[in-house]
């Protein structure tokens, strides 16, 4: 069954800065925490580095006509703050800026609106010397960064996020010490929150001022959350995880307020007024999906909880995602009800399975296109049933760097071959045109 997409309903897709740029080391760009990340023996799967990641840097002419052979209408890119402000903060780089001229006016010239995330997690190296989101200044060095990107390209960029899954950051990179710059300390995490919290509010304030033109939502990666088991110690730590992963970083920005059991947790750590700062009259609701999480106790996290592969019995990704569409659905339901029925993009959906370059060089994967075929009919629903749903951003445009796992997990429409840095449209790709030109789900082959 063929389900249509409302009039102009925004279709995208994403990539981030450190996972594709590369040109590490080149025309002025400082290291970032997940530089040194990456040279920390045993960190990431075959020691891979992002040194040169999609070689995004040099080749954006050519990534910027897939997205027009695609049909995007949009594409969210992030800004590394290290090549913009190459020690965090003080002198600007002009080459720098010099670069995302190019590509901002490319893709404008090709009919593609750019959406900018200030910050995909690449914090500068002597930022995180300085105490990084362990430090409340930070929050204010990070609003001065995103002043001067907002002032030199508000003129042309009319939707800016300030941070990529802000969730994902205490939870990952400062309780389970797996993302740069894997920290494993309780007091860290309680403090990142607060002042990424802090930074967002700032950000929205800066951005509003220097680009009074344009858009600022938000960006987060929610899922349903469930114990791994059921059972009485696993159904214990739902409300920590709960807190921790889908509401401490939403509720402030939205509500106004942090949800217990944190709250008291937090609270030494907010100074007067930081609460309305970081309670800003937001735009759109930003949505990345991926996957329910299911949550297990341990003695190993400083929390006492932690995260598990789904139960047996359910088809997963090549990253042990549950493909599920319904929790799609779910969240969006839960966003809508919990924080005044807000605009909603789903700024990142995806899926990474084991594509092979076949002898002929092309590469067919099925399993992507079944994957978007039955989120996007499960998401078409929930317009249908009044969802305000606005527009689709796939993750990703290319296979990249993909954080902890290197290259070894693909996620792209387009393969990226990285001995050559070749680009090479999967049969995903030139399915989702088809799906953009006709703003409707298209059945895979096989599917009446």
């Amino acid at each position: 069954m063929t389900r249509q997409f409302p009039a102009g309903f925004l279709w995208g897709a994403a990539a981030s800065a450190f996972q594709t740029e590369g040109a590490a080391a080149i025309d002025g760009r400082g290291p970032t925490v997940w530089d040194d990340f990456t040279r920390a023996p045993g960190k990431i799967r075959n020691g891979d580095t992002a040194d040169v990641a999609c070689d995004f840097y040099h080749r954006y002419p050519e990534d910027i006509a897939l997205m027009k052979g695609l049909g995007l209408g949009a594409f969210r890119l992030s800004t590394a703050w290290s090549r913009i402000l190459p020690s965090g903060r003080g002198t600007v780089n002009p080459l720098g800026l010099d670069f995302y001229d190019r590509v901002i006016d490319l893709m404008l010239h090709e009919g593609i609106e750019p959406w900018i995330c200030l910050h995909h997690w690449d914090m500068p190296s002597p930022i995180e010397a300085d105490g990084g989101w362990r430090n409340r200044d930070c929050a204010r060095w990070f609003a001065d960064y995103a002043a001067i990107v907002g002032r030199h390209f508000g003129d042309r960029v009319k939707r800016f996020v300030p941070i990529n899954e802000p969730n994902v950051i205490p939870w990952v990179a400062y309780n389970v010490g797996r993302h740069a710059p894997g920290r494993q300390s309780r007091e860290d995490t309680v403090k990142a929150i607060h002042h990424i919290n802090l930074a967002h509010g700032l950000t929205i304030q800066a951005v509003r001022a220097e680009a009074p033109g344009a858009e600022a939502g938000n960006i987060v990666s929610l899922g349903p959350v469930h114990p791994a088991v059921d059972d009485e110690a696993h159904r214990a730590v739902l409300p920590l995880a709960e807190c921790i992963w889908r509401r401490v970083m939403v509720d402030p920005l939205w509500l106004g307020t942090y949800p217990e059991p944190l709250a008291t947790e937090i609270e030494p750590h907010i100074a007067e007024g930081d609460m309305a700062v970081i309670r800003q009259p937001l735009d759109f609701f930003g949505l990345n999906h991926y996957n329910r999480v299911y949550v297990a106790p341990t003695d190993t996290t400083m929390w006492g909880l932690i995260e598990r592969v789904p139960p047996p019995g359910y088809p997963l990704t090549d990253v042990n995602w549950r493909i599920d569409p319904s929790a799609l659905v779910e969240q969006i339901e839960d966003v809508g009800s919990r924080y005044g029925h807000p605009p909603i993009y789903i700024t990142e959906g995806g899926c990474a399975f084991p594509d092979a370059l076949r002898p002929d060089r092309s590469v067919h994967d099925p399993d992507r296109i079944a994957y978007f075929a039955d989120y996007f009919t499960a998401l078409a629903g929930a317009i249908e049933n009044g969802a305000d749903v606005r527009g689709y951003f796939a993750w990703s445009l290319m296979d990249n760097f993909e954080w902890n796992s290197g290259f070894t997990k693909r996620f792209g429409l387009v393969y990226t071959d990285y001995p050559t840095l070749q680009r090479i449209p999967k049969s995903s790709y030139y399915w989702m045109r088809g799906v953009i030109a006709k703003n409707a789900v298209i059945p895979p082959e096989g599917r009446p």
